[in-house]
């Protein structure tokens, strides 16, 4: 399905099954796809899957690229669909987004699942920094011979760059939020303790012999985590 947000971009999104309502939101240069393998929960729960702008089957025309113009056009999707309150599952700039909106739009969260976030350019590997830089130089350098260059520049930009949170809005979250990564992860395990001690009720989880795929490598650990933090995250809606 298509939504025109307000700045005349369109948003496509997958709105599957019934229930309590779960958004999925994906990586850098990925789509809401990624989460092919929790496609199986709609059998109990709403499913929201998200191609933020500039990825997926979402337009690919936006010049502004940021995480604020991504979480706003997020609340106008979830306005439209009547969400009150969602549990959110974030991969990497995903679990980026989710934690940018619960900073501007905490009303609307039961709960966050972040796999593999990073809050700043220093919380990737020493790697992962290098090859991500690359890997921006290269398609920059691209950029004015090729509009999809371009787009892709401004979309790996986005990891380039620390997140602007409101840290003193998520200290006081009173939501559940679990924090989950690989031991081979791109991400530090230092960056992801520093992520999950943002907020008061949290858990972090460091899957062995992981890196950073986890909800598709080990979806069945994956989908078990996302139950049983839907399960916690209903009970502080009902309270």
């Amino acid at each position: 399905m298509e939504f025109k947000v307000k700045d005349g971009q369109i948003i496509y999104y997958r709105d599957l099954g019934k229930g309590f309502p779960i958004v999925f939101l994906h990586g850098n240069n990925l789509s809401g796809n990624y989460f092919a393998k929790q496609g199986i929960l709609y059998r109990d729960y709403r499913l929201i899957f998200i191609d933020s702008r500039n990825h997926g089957r979402s337009s690919r025309q936006s010049v502004k690229m940021t995480f604020e113009q991504m979480a706003a056009d997020l609340e106008e999707i979830l306005q439209f669909l009547n969400i009150k309150k969602a549990l959110f599952v974030g991969h990497s700039d995903g679990a980026n987004l989710a934690m940018v909106y619960a900073s501007r739009f905490p009303n609307r969260i039961a709960g966050l699942l972040l796999n593999a976030g990073n809050m700043t350019f220093n919380g990737l590997t020493r790697r992962s920094r290098f090859l991500v830089h690359l890997q921006y130089l290269c398609l920059k350098a691209l950029s004015p011979f090729s509009a999809k260059m371009d787009i892709m520049a401004k979309v790996t930009g986005l990891m380039l760059h620390d997140l602007p949170l409101d840290r003193e809005q998520l200290h006081k979250a009173p939501y559940p939020v679990w924090v989950v990564m690989g031991q081979r992860d791109v991400i530090s395990f230092r960056h992801s303790k520093e992520i999950s001690e943002l907020f008061p009720i949290h858990k972090l989880y460091v899957e062995r012999r992981q890196g950073h795929r986890l909800s598709q490598r080990k979806y069945k650990v994956f989908n078990q985590m996302i139950r049983d933090l839907v399960r916690i995250s209903r009970k502080e809606v009902v309270a």
